[in-house]
């Protein structure tokens, strides 16, 4: 996070590479009415390279760095331990201990659903969203899983490839989650495209690394699991083009393998990281939210989660791309995959909420939600 005065602003909105120095200092002039020496930019450009923040060869140097050392490691360490939860063991299942509790204060566990194979958890973070989290995953408690396919929503990719995988491991303060190899592999060995496109994203997204977390807690002193971290790419073209996923053949191929695996594999367990709505001043909308528009969030997001309680993936996604995404609906495509590939006969809504932040005038709605036989 960068802060700068207004007139640093300024000159930072002039490096366009179509401006020189020179130019720069003739536009300050007639904007601002003083000179502003050489040194001074230069100054400013130095920092803002020594803080990555210029495409710059120091920039691309740091990239290329980075992107080999994750390349070449056999883990992905955690990228929030330390920022979004505590980083200690102890201090974590502290956290999220809490969370069960309360979730149960607040909603004694009812009669048994039937046989459990999937949630919509959220990714929001602990802080706003543990309650939900404890009430999606206290559901797998009586689950038999030992093998999770995890499709967390990827919010930085710009690549073609549609689900990104990885073979590393995740390690967080419980340890390291083992990553199902021989499942990647198989994937990989029916698809004709690179299912890799796109790996360096896992490394700082938080939607898999949060579920990896409740599950370490829940089940990793009670039996081992391996898990399928599957990143899932915007469909915001599909929406555009008023199409759906389905009609993408990256997107059924990958879909109808993910179905076959689950099909043909006992103990597969499906978890979608997604969060529903962004809407607000800190989302890109004019308007600041208020009772009205959430209202109306709420409204759109019950009918679009009807859709997950009916396991109907067309439905859920006609339910954004009618209204072209006016929700932004940051876990559209892990929900959808989920729907596609799940067997199960039934889903249930087991929470939803909002996090309004009044100070910028947004929201963030999300939801947790079992699937059942």
């Amino acid at each position: 996070m960068l802060f700068v005065s207004s007139e640093a602003l300024f000159i930072i909105s002039q490096f366009d590479g179509k401006h020189s120095i020179l130019d720069i200092q003739e536009t300050f002039m007639r904007k601002f009415g003083n000179l502003i020496f050489r040194d001074e930019i230069d100054g400013l450009i130095n920092q803002l390279d020594e803080a990555l923040m210029l495409d710059s060869e120091n920039y691309r140097n740091f990239k290329i760095k980075l992107e080999e050392e994750f390349k070449n490691s056999f883990v992905r360490k955690s990228s929030h331990a330390g920022l979004s939860y505590p980083l200690q063991a102890d201090e974590v299942r502290k956290w999220l201990s809490d969370f069960f509790e309360k979730a149960e204060q607040s909603h004694p566990a009812k009669i048994d659903n039937g046989k459990i194979s999937g949630i919509v958890s959220p990714h929001i973070d602990f802080r706003r969203g543990g309650h939900s989290y404890a009430l999606a995953y206290r559901e797998l408690i009586n689950s038999d899983a030992d093998t999770f396919i995890i499709f967390g929503t990827s919010h930085y990719a710009e690549v073609e490839n549609p689900f990104i995988l990885t073979k590393k491991n995740f390690l967080t303060p419980f340890g390291e989650a083992e990553t199902d190899t021989k499942v990647v592999e198989e994937l990989t060995r029916h698809c004709n495209w690179d299912l890799f496109e796109g790996e360096i994203f896992h490394r700082q997204e938080h939607s898999i690394e949060f579920q990896v977390v409740f599950l370490q807690h829940l089940l990793g002193e009670k039996r081992r699991f391996k898990i399928v971290p599957i990143l899932c790419n915007s469909f915001f073209r599909m929406i555009h083009n008023g199409k759906s996923p389905r009609e993408d053949g990256m997107v059924s191929t990958f879909l109808n393998l993910i179905g076959d695996l689950i099909s043909s594999k006992n103990g597969v367990f499906v978890i979608a990281g997604a969060d529903m709505a962004h809407v607000g001043l800190k989302f890109g909308d004019t308007e600041p939210v208020g009772e009205s528009t959430l209202a109306w969030i709420k409204e759109r997001d019950l009918l679009s989660l009807s859709f997950t309680e009916n396991i109907d993936a067309e439905g859920f996604f006609k339910s954004v791309e009618e209204e072209k995404d006016k929700r932004k609906i940051c876990g559209l495509s892990p929900i959808y995959a989920l729907l596609s590939t799940i067997k199960a006969e039934k889903g249930k809504l087991l929470h939803y909420d909002q996090a309004l932040e009044p100070d910028t005038g947004s929201v963030v709605s999300y939801a947790s939600v079992g699937f059942y036989s």
